[in-house]
């Protein structure tokens, strides 16, 4: 997946991102090369959670993701998967969450997380 990078010197894991018209702010600890403001990069996108799981069904279709206020959290609303959330841009869980939630499987959910984590991938 491809996608524009803006980057904040601030903290350093921190990069604002741009996929497929969604903009959002993840951190990053995957980088094996200089990245650039404006550039298109290959990246894998999961999440974070540091208490427990928040996943809820939802009675319609939507796909977006919903900053809460200016921190890291985000409202992950989408189609679940086996192991990914489609809300626009593929989130991929990879701690083996869903697996307590395969009955939501093709259904819209909505995932609460508090942080959105970004791999840059090999390039080549």
């Amino acid at each position: 997946m491809e996608q524009n990078l803006k980057n904040y010197p601030h903290i350093e894991e921190e990069v604002t991102l741009e996929i497929n018209g969604y903009e959002f702010t993840g951190f990053s600890t995957i980088c094996p090369y200089v990245i650039e403001e404006g550039k298109e990069y290959p990246v894998y996108i999961s999440f974070t959670i540091l208490a427990q799981l928040d996943l809820l069904e939802l009675d319609k279709e939507i796909k977006e993701l919903k900053r809460i206020d200016e921190g890291y959290k985000y409202y992950v609303r989408g189609i679940l998967h086996e192991d990914y959330i489609d809300a626009g841009i593929k989130i991929y869980d990879d701690d083996g969450y869903f697996n307590d939630y395969k009955y939501l499987v093709g259904k819209p959910v909505e995932l609460l997380v508090d942080r959105i984590a970004v791999d840059f991938l090999d390039n080549n």
